[in-house]
């Protein structure tokens, strides 16, 4: 299902279960029926962002309200759920609990007092540790033959630029980014939540980005949404390069670039050939890989130093990574893969942003400060 439907069907049925409740448990009528088109209008809150004058006061007030309303309305919504859950289990399981376990048994109404002060709690977290951006530091040693001097890549992944993420939040991180004196800045996809964000101060923020050698991007894809046409028109904007299936020598450094596979899907693309890519590569430079997925892509192994991807956002609830490395094959962080090519590093990084959920539990984001610098004798 394309992205509009699908979204259109997500944020309709939420919002109208949500509307469902309110009108089973509210005795004025007639208020219920009244908030009906702020429920409509909400539910369309990605939509209607995206049409109203970019960067006007109308749209900047619309963004607060839905940054409020949206994750209030996610908490609820998850709270009802469970109390309506519980009463189904409740009615199913009438008269057969044991005597001894009626007291365990909770009202519906309980139930729900619980659930939302818990969820409140964890929700209050996930908010402040969503926003609260670490920097992550790692030096790799790469043969003296590939990298002769200390290389520092500065790599940040989905930034989920929005109105449910927010410009200050993503000044924050272009500070932080500036701030490590990188030689390359690498962006890693999913740069707009969907193909209608981006205004023009999230676009003076990314202008800000500042490295010796370049700022540098691939598109993933959340900047398929819609159309890619309109994220790549964004980042050409802000004074970013993006890399399509191509190849960039940087004097120190090469980087090779690869179409997100929603992307490439739009452009009516085949599968790219890593391996014939790279070996058109200045020798001496290490090659890094900038793709927005986690994938080892076929046939890659052996012929990079190092690929750096995102997407995952490391489940952005901790408890769910295990999914993800089961899916993509490849964990969070820095890992090692062997091939008879040779051997290649991969770094997932948790990322910058989110997407819908506005929360992250044991997933903090993260920028990633990565030094390059060559092998010495006695070092792995």
């Amino acid at each position: 299902m394309e992205f509009l439907p699908r979204t259109l069907l997500y944020y309709m049925l939420s919002h109208g279960y949500l509307y469902g409740a309110l009108l089973r448990h509210t005795k004025k009528r007639h208020l219920a029926l009244a908030s009906l088109p702020f429920f409509v209008v909400m539910g369309l809150f990605p939509y209607i962002h995206g049409l109203l004058p970019d960067g006007s006061a109308v749209q900047k007030f619309f963004a607060r309200m839905g940054t409020v309303w949206q994750p209030s309305a996610l908490f609820c919504l998850l709270a009802i759920l469970g109390r309506d859950v519980f009463s189904l289990g409740r009615w199913a399981g009438r008269g057969r609990f044991p005597h001894w376990a009626e007291p365990l048994s909770l009202s519906a109404r309980r139930n729900l007092l619980a659930l939302l002060f818990v969820g409140a709690g964890l929700y209050a977290y996930g908010i402040h540790e969503a926003h609260n951006l670490k920097v992550r530091r790692l030096e790799l040693p790469l043969p003296a033959n590939a990298v002769t001097e200390r290389l520092r890549l500065v790599f940040a992944a989905d930034l989920h630029i929005g109105p449910q993420t927010g410009t200050p939040f993503l000044r924050r991180a272009v500070e932080a980014i500036n701030a490590q004196n990188p030689d390359v800045i690498l962006l890693g996809g999913d740069i707009l939540d969907d193909a209608m964000q981006g205004t023009a101060a999230d676009r003076d923020a990314l202008r800000q980005l500042r490295a010796r050698l370049g700022v540098f991007a691939v598109l993933g894809n959340h900047d398929a949404f819609g159309g890619h046409e309109h994220a790549q028109t964004f980042v050409d904007s802000c004074g970013i390069r993006v890399l399509a299936d191509e190849m960039l020598p940087l004097g120190p450094l090469t980087l090779l670039g690869i179409d997100d596979p929603a992307v490439r899907a739009q452009k009516g693309g085949k599968d790219v050939d890593v391996a014939a890519l790279a070996a058109g590569r200045p020798s001496a430079a290490p090659l890094v890989l900038l793709t927005h997925r986690p994938n080892l892509l076929p046939g890659s192994v052996g012929h990079f130093e190092l690929q750096l991807s995102g997407h995952t956002h490391g489940g952005q609830i901790g408890l769910l990574e295990p999914l993800l490395v089961r899916a993509y094959g490849t964990p969070t962080g820095l890992s090692r893969h062997s091939s008879p090519d040779g051997e290649s590093l991969l770094y997932v990084t948790t990322g910058v942003g989110f997407s819908k959920l506005p929360i992250r539990l044991g997933a903090p984001p993260e920028i990633v400060v990565i030094d390059l610098v060559p092998s010495v004798a006695g070092r792995p």
